[in-house]
Order: structure tokens, then sequence, then C-alpha cells
């Protein structure tokens, strides 16, 4: 009788333990990037995209031409029980002009970030400034200064059709952008709104592969 007290004791010290460990164990929350984004914003080192000025006829490039960075990053939360895990993509791009001239190496960032209090993915342009340029978001939805305005199921354009293409509405500078993404293609197109005029850039040529980790 005796043994069986101390048995039953023992189980209870037991399941005391083990659900205590439970309550005071961090949540782990992984939020990782999923297979949409990567779609319209992930490709391997050595795509590019050739766009041309529908008023100036000028030409531009962007090149991806350092192989793609990848980071699985895990920290506490501010509540103190919690853990976050999330993947970013650093993807190193060189912008070029018609006469080779380099204008910028921009590192793009495809990470998952706050958008109305959810995880989601998004793209961020790191220089000059930390400013989205894409997100997985629902019609009218912002993240930070970007609006996913609308999708469309086709978009033609210089005689090409892209599909699944979203529209987003950039403010982010001081000059309103409109940014047009296809899925599997990447930036397609964008207009640059200035006081007295529009710049409209369309893409008309582009070599795209996709990443493969």
């Amino acid at each position: 009788m005796k043994m069986n007290k101390l048995v039953y004791n023992a189980s209870i010290i037991l399941l005391a333990s083990i659900l205590l460990t439970a309550c005071f164990k961090p949540k782990r929350y992984e939020c990782l990037i999923d297979q949409e984004a990567k779609d319209y914003c992930l490709f391997e080192e050595g795509s590019y995209w050739i766009y041309q000025d529908s008023a100036t006829l000028a030409i531009d490039s962007v090149v991806i031409d350092k192989p793609i960075k990848y980071d699985l990053i895990e920290q506490p939360g501010k509540e103190g029980n919690t853990t976050w895990v999330w993947e970013e993509y650093s993807i190193y791009v060189s912008s070029c002009s018609q006469s080779g001239k380099l204008f910028s190496r921009v590192n793009l960032t495809i990470s998952t970030r706050y958008a109305n209090e959810h995880l989601k993915p998004c793209m961020l342009m790191k220089a000059p400034l930390d400013c989205p340029y894409y997100h997985n978001g629902d019609i009218g939805e912002y993240f930070r200064s970007l609006l996913l305005s609308e999708k469309r199921d086709n978009y033609t354009l210089n005689g090409i059709t892209h599909f699944d293409v979203k529209t987003f509405e950039n403010d982010c500078f001081k000059e309103k952008k409109i940014i047009y993404w296809a899925k599997h293609v990447g930036l397609i197109r964008t207009e640059i709104y200035e006081k007295d005029s529009v710049i409209v850039k369309n893409l008309i040529k582009y070599n795209v592969k996709p990443y493969k980790k």
C-alpha cells in the first residue's frame, strides 16, 4: 500500500513537471515564405530583364549578378515566451543603361514582415530606402505604403501576354508609382507620376531562371 502511494505521488510530480514545462516553453512560430511570393519575386543568378522607356525609347537592364544569400533567422518575441522563425532571401541586382553605364547595385530582400498584424511575404528594396515593392495580400490591402490595387488573369504588353498579374500602388517616394508584377516573370511595368509628367517603362525582353533550393 505504501509503495502504491509512492508511485502515485511520483506520477503526480512527473505530470506536474510536464505541464509546467509545456506552459513555460516558448511558443515557436515559423513564418516561412510561401511559393506564391517566390513565383513572383525569386529568380536564380543570371536572370535578367530589359525595360524600355515608352517616350524616349531608352533601354535599361536589370541583372541578378551574384549568388542569392539565404538565411533562416530565429529571434525571441517581445512577449518573452515566443520564438519567431522566418526566412530571408537577399538578391543583389545591377541596373545598367543602354550605354552600359552602371546605374546602381541594389539589395532586394524577400522576407516575412508584418502587414495588418499578420506576417506576410514581401519584397523590400534595401537601398536607398527600406521600401516595399511587392506583398502577398488581398486587393485593397496595404503593407506600409504599398497598396495591392488589382489582380488580373492576364495582361498584354508589347504583344506578349503575361498571366496572373498583380498591380501595386506605391507612394514610398515623393512621386506616386504603379508597379506591375507577373507570375514566373517578375516586374513587367512601372509608371512613375511626377508633377507634370508620367514615366512609363515596359518589359521588352527577359530571361528568368526559377530559383532552385
